[in-house]
C-alpha cells in the first residue's frame, strides 16, 4: 500500500505516510504518528506491539498489529492542523493481554541499535526535533525549552501528575496541559489529546528522542475486553513559534456552552500569605482587604476543620460566623479553597475504604503535594468511581455555598493524587488524567447547583479543564522561590495569555515576597484581575500599588497579547514579557511598560502600568477614562489629541482634580519618589 497525507498549513506542510505511519514537518520533526503499545500477555511476558497500516479508504485506515490483531485509524484534517479523530484496537493473541503503556511516537529497536540502548527494551521513543517545549517543564527557575539532549532520561508530566509518575515537581500552574511542542527555529509540531486521557499523559525524553506516554497499568489493574476505542487520542497543530503552536491547539477546542460567572472580574486578597505562617487573623484579614480596596477574600487551605471538611474550624476561627458577616457588611465577598481529591477521616463524613483509591493489594492510599511518603501529612484519596464518594462531594460542596454564599471557590491538588503505579479509580472510564478532571466536575457541577453565579477558580490552562472553570490563577508562585518570583511570573504570563483566546479570566495572583510584587503587578495590568497570596504588609509604595490595580482592572475575559519587546521564547531564549500590552477586538486597552517599547506614540521613562476603564483604545485614546499607575519613578507621554476633560490624582483611596500637564497632541504625567513614598496611587484621565 503507498498512500501519503499532505497537509499545509501556517506556512509549513505535514506530510504523513499512511502506510508506516512516518510523518515530517519539513526539516522540523519527524517521527511515527501510529500507536504502539507496551503490553503484558496472558503468561506474563512482555511485548511491544507497533501498528501499520494496510488499506486507506480517504482518511480511515485499516491497521495491523501483525498477529497480535488489527484496528482503524481516522485523520481528519481540520482548520488548526491534523487530528487522529478515532482509534480502536482488537487485540487477538488470547484474552488477558493488557496495555501497560500506549505510545504515540515509538518504535521498535533494531538489534544494532538496542545494543547501543541506555535501557535494555525492544523499543524506544522515534519522534526528531531540535528542541521540545514544555511549558513551565521546570519549575524554580521556570523553562519551558530544552534542547534535545538537555533532558537525556525523563519523564515530563503534561498532566494532573508529576512525581507520582517519577517526574519532577511542577506546580498547579499551568498543568493539565496535555501536549508538548517540539522543533526549533525553523518552526513547531505541538503533539496533543483531543480529549482527556484515560490514562496518565506524560512526555517521555529518551536520548534526544520523544514520545508521549498513556500509562495504563493495566498489568496492575485487569484490562477491559473488547475492542478498545479512542475518541481524539492525538491533535497536531504547528506554527513559527511553540506558542503559536499551543495556541492554535488550544482554539480548535470549543468553548462551552455556558456564561461564564460575573464573579470572576473580583479582585482578591487571599488569607494563604498570613494562614501559612500560622496567623489565623480573619478580621485582621479583612481589614487589609478593605484598605487594599479588593473586592473579594478568599480563605485557603486551613479554614476548615480538617482538609475536605467544609466544616469551619471554630478553634482557630472562634468568630467565624460574625467575622464573615461584618466582612460581608464591609463590602467584601467571601470566596473558600476546597481541595477536590482529599479527605483526612473518611468515616467522620461516612466513606469507607471502597470510597478512596485503593492500591493493587485493596489497601486504600494516601498522598500529598509531594508525594512524600516520609512527610507525615498525608490525605486519603477519593476515588469518584463511587455514588457515596461523589454524593459526598456533591453535598458538601452544596452545603458550603448554600450556608457560607461563597463568590469564589478556589478548587486546589487535584495534581496531588498518585499515579496509576499504585492506584487507580475503580471505574477505567474515570482513569489518568480523567480522575482530576471528573473531581473538578463534580465540584464544579454542585456548586454551580446551588448558586449559578459562584466562580470556579483552577489551575490548569488546558481548554477542557477550564470548560469547568470561570477564572484561572497563577499559583503558586512561591514554586519560583522568593529570588525569582518577578522572572517567574514574567515566564508564566506568557503562557497565561493563552487563556485569554480560550476567554476565561486571568487572575494574576502573586508570590510570597512583597519585594517583587511590582513585577507581579505590571503583568497583572495586563493578564486582568490581581490576586494576592501575600502576607500583610506596611509599604507605602507596595499597599499604593496593589490598591490601584484592585480598582483599576479589565474585567473582560477574551484578549490577544501584543508582545511588543516580550519574548514567547525559543531554544536560545526562555519567555519573558517585557514590555506588552491586552488587544480586544483589535483595541488597545492595556500597556504594561517596562523597557522603554511602547506603542507609537508612547514614551517614558521609569516603569507604569495603564489600563483603560471604559474600552478606550490607548492608541488613540477617545471618550472614556484611562488609569494610569506609577511602578517607580518617572514621566509617561500619552497620545491624546484633545486636552482630556478632567485628571484626577489618587492617594492612600482618595481623588484630587489636577490640572493636566497637555500641549501638542501630548499629555505629560509625572511621578516622583517623594510623591511614591507618600502614597501615590496614580491618575484617572478622562476623554471626551
Amino acid at each position: 500500500m503507498e498512500h501519503s497525507l499532505a497537509v499545509a498549513r501556517h506556512g509549513h506542510v505535514l506530510s504523513v505516510d499512511l502506510s508506516t505511519g512516518f510523518a515530517q514537518l519539513g526539516e522540523v520533526w519527524s517521527g511515527t504518528l501510529y500507536p504502539s503499545l507496551w503490553a503484558v500477555l496472558p503468561d506474563g511476558s512482555h511485548t511491544f506491539l507497533s501498528a501499520h497500516g494496510t488499506s486507506v479508504d480517504g482518511g480511515r485506515v485499516t491497521l495491523s498489529l501483525g498477529a497480535a490483531g488489527s484496528g482503524e485509524a481516522e485523520w481528519t484534517e481540520t482548520e488548526s492542523g491534523l487530528d487522529l479523530a478515532s482509534l480502536s484496537l482488537s487485540l487477538d493473541l488470547a484474552d488477558g493481554v493488557r496495555i501497560v503503556d500506549l505510545w504515540f511516537g515509538a518504535s521498535p529497536l533494531a538489534p544494532e541499535q538496542r545494543a547501543a540502548a541506555p535501557a535494555d527494551v525492544p523499543y524506544w521513543p522515534d519522534w526528531r526535533a531540535g528542541g521540545v517545549c514544555v511549558p513551565s517543564g521546570r519549575p524554580a527557575p521556570a523553562a519551558s525549552f530544552f534542547r534535545s539532549w538537555d533532558l537525556g532520561q525523563a519523564t515530563v508530566p503534561l498532566g494532573a501528575f508529576g512525581p507520582a509518575v517519577g517526574a519532577p515537581y511542577a506546580a498547579a500552574f499551568p498543568r493539565p496541559l496535555y501536549a508538548a511542542a517540539f522543533g526549533d527555529d525553523r518552526g513547531w509540531l505541538l503533539a496533543g489529546a483531543g480529549s482527556v486521557p484515560d490514562a496518565a499523559l506524560t512526555l517521555e525524553a529518551r536520548s534526544a528522542n520523544f514520545g508521549l506516554r498513556w500509562s495504563y497499568r493495566e498489568d496492575l489493574w485487569g484490562a477491559p475486553g473488547g475492542v478498545r476505542t479512542w475518541t481524539a487520542p492525538l491533535r497536531l497543530t504547528w506554527g513559527d513559534t511553540a506558542w503559536d503552536a499551543y495556541d492554535r491547539y488550544f482554539a480548535s477546542f470549543p468553548r462551552p456552552d455556558r456564561t461564564r460567572s460575573p464573579r470572576a472580574a473580583l479582585s482578591v486578597w487571599n488569607t494563604w500569605g498570613d494562614f501559612r505562617s500560622g496567623t489565623h487573623d480573619l478580621p485582621g484579614a479583612a481589614r487589609v482587604a478593605r484598605d487594599l480596596e479588593c473586592e473579594a477574600l478568599v480563605l485557603d487551605d486551613q479554614w476548615e476543620t480538617m482538609v475536605s471538611s467544609g466544616v469551619p474550624h471554630l478553634g482557630r476561627f472562634p468568630d467565624f460566623a460574625a467575622d464573615l458577616d461584618a466582612a460581608r457588611a464591609d463590602g467584601l465577598a467571601v470566596g473558600f479553597w476546597q481541595s477536590v481529591g482529599w479527605i483526612d477521616d473518611p468515616a467522620a463524613v461516612g466513606l469507607t475504604d471502597d470510597d478512596l483509591l485503593r492500591g493493587a493489594d485493596g489497601r486504600p492510599r494516601r498522598a500529598n503535594w509531594a508525594q512524600d511518603p516520609r512527610d507525615p501529612a498525608q490525605h486519603w484519596c477519593l476515588d469518584p468511581s463511587s455514588p457515596r464518594t461523589r454524593a459526598f462531594l456533591a453535598q458538601r460542596t452544596e452545603a458550603l455555598v448554600r450556608d457560607q454564599r461563597p463568590a469564589i471557590l478556589k478548587l486546589d491538588f487535584g495534581y496531588g493524587l498518585p499515579g496509576p503505579d499504585v492506584a487507580v479509580p475503580a471505574d477505567p472510564a474515570l482513569r489518568g488524567e480523567r480522575l482530576s478532571q471528573e473531581l473538578h466536575r463534580i465540584v464544579a457541577e454542585a456548586a454551580r447547583r446551588a448558586d449559578p453565579d459562584v466562580a470556579i477558580l483552577v489551575y490548569g490552562l488546558h481548554p477542557l479543564h477550564l470548560a469547568l472553570a470561570d477564572v484561572v490563577a497563577m499559583d503558586d508562585m512561591g514554586d519560583h522561590g522568593a529570588a525569582h518570583e518577578g522572572a517567574g511570573h514574567r515566564h508564566w504570563s506568557v503562557w497565561a495569555a493563552l487563556a485569554g483566546g480560550v476567554g476565561v479570566t486571568v487572575n494574576g495572583s502573586s508570590g510570597y515576597d512583597w519585594a517583587q510584587d511590582d513585577e507581579v503587578l505590571l503583568d497583572t495590568a495586563v493578564l486582568g484581575v490581581p490576586g494576592a497570596v501575600l502576607p500583610s504588609s506596611s509599604d507605602v509604595r507596595a499597599l499604593a500599588r496593589r490598591r490601584a490595580l484592585n480598582r483599576w482592572h479589565r474585567r473582560t475575559a477574551s484578549w490577544r497579547p501584543l508582545w511588543l519587546s516580550s519574548s514567547v521564547g525559543s531554544l536560545a531564549a526562555e519567555p519573558d514579557v517585557r514590555s506588552w500590552g491586552r488587544l480586544e477586538d483589535g483595541v488597545l486597552t492595556a500597556l504594561c511598560l517596562r523597557d522603554g517599547a511602547a506603542p507609537a506614540g508612547v514614551e517614558y521613562t521609569g516603569r507604569w502600568a495603564v489600563v483603560a476603564l471604559d474600552d478606550v483604545d490607548l492608541s488613540a485614546p477617545a471618550a472614556g477614562r484611562v488609569a494610569v499607575v506609577p511602578i517607580g519613578a518617572g514621566t509617561l507621554r500619552l497620545p491624546c489629541a484633545r486636552p482630556p476633560v478632567a485628571v484626577s490624582q489618587w492617594r492612600e483611596g482618595r481623588a484630587a482634580a489636577v490640572d493636566p500637564s497637555w500641549a501638542d497632541g501630548v499629555l505629560d504625567l509625572t511621578s516622583t519618589d517623594p510623591g511614591l513614598d507618600a502614597g501615590l496611587e496614580g491618575w484617572i484621565v478622562e476623554h471626551a
